[in-house]
């Protein structure tokens, strides 16, 4: 779940979350709702960045459509050179990225087929999970 899937839970939710900064020596913090949005409030308004939708049905030309959007990808990261970023930082955090989701994607090859996240949480109450 990313931030703001995470900030979009519903208030009576009590979301603890990994402090963003992994590196920084606190693996194990856990930050509230409220530290999670100042910390990332910079980062999660929409950049106004649109991906052209596909148009084939077939995998085979849907992926080359698909590397065909790089211009997308390049309109990224001109945005974050604009902001200060080197190329190398932001190609790197993409590449991190891609490999993030390519391995959610191995776990999980249909997420939209899961029950959301209110139906999960009621599905947990009373088999002590986290959110009893």
């Amino acid at each position: 779940m990313n931030a703001r899937q995470e900030l979009s839970l519903p208030d009576e939710m009590d979301v603890s979350v990994f402090h963003p900064d992994r590196d920084s020596g606190r693996p194990d913090e856990f930050i509230d709702r409220e530290e999670l949005r100042t910390l990332t409030e910079a980062w999660i308004d929409s950049v106004g960045i649109r991906s052209p939708a596909p148009i084939s049905e077939d995998a085979v030309d849907r992926l080359n459509e698909a590397k065909a959007a790089r211009t997308v990808l390049e309109e990224i990261i001109a945005s974050a050179s604009e902001a200060g970023w080197g190329t190398r930082e932001i190609t790197v955090a993409l590449i991190e990225a891609a490999q993030s989701l390519t391995d959610a994607n191995r776990a999980d090859p249909e997420p939209a087929g899961d029950p959301d996240g209110e139906d999960a949480v009621r599905e947990q109450i009373g088999h002590g999970e986290q959110f009893d």
